[in-house]
């Protein structure tokens, strides 16, 4: 089996909104048909927040219901500290919900798929 993804919000409202490239479409969609999945709490409070209407909300919860749930605990809380000033040492203003996605990958040894090129900038910066 391959490994679990972290699907960031990125991701999602461009598979969820018939958007997306097929490539991450397919990346998307092979990974919720295995089973291996992921949503952290940043994730799920950006998709949370821009649901719009009844049935985006019935969706979301499908959604939240097919994938395995990644604690954000102290430990991410500290990774995240550490990459947001290592990007900010580097020169890179990157929003805190893309440091705390990542931060919570690093943390559970999980790959992220993304559509965002923050994720590019913090992996370069970041040294942990």
């Amino acid at each position: 089996m391959r490994p679990t993804v972290l699907v960031d919000s990125s991701a999602w409202v461009e598979v969820l909104r018939n958007r997306a490239a097929p490539a991450l479409r397919q990346s998307v969609e092979a990974a919720l048909h295995e089973r291996r999945v992921a949503l952290t709490a940043p994730v799920w409070v950006e998709l949370y927040r821009g649901v719009r209407g009844k049935r985006e909300l019935q969706q979301l919860d499908s959604l939240r219901r097919l994938c395995q749930w990644l604690d954000f605990d102290d430990d991410c809380w500290e990774l995240a500290a550490t990459t947001a000033r290592q990007c900010r040492e580097g020169g890179a203003t990157i929003p805190l919900g893309d440091v705390l996605v990542f931060a919570c990958a690093r943390r559970h040894g999980v790959e992220i798929i993304e559509h965002d090129q923050h994720f590019a900038q913090i992996a370069k910066a970041a040294k942990t």
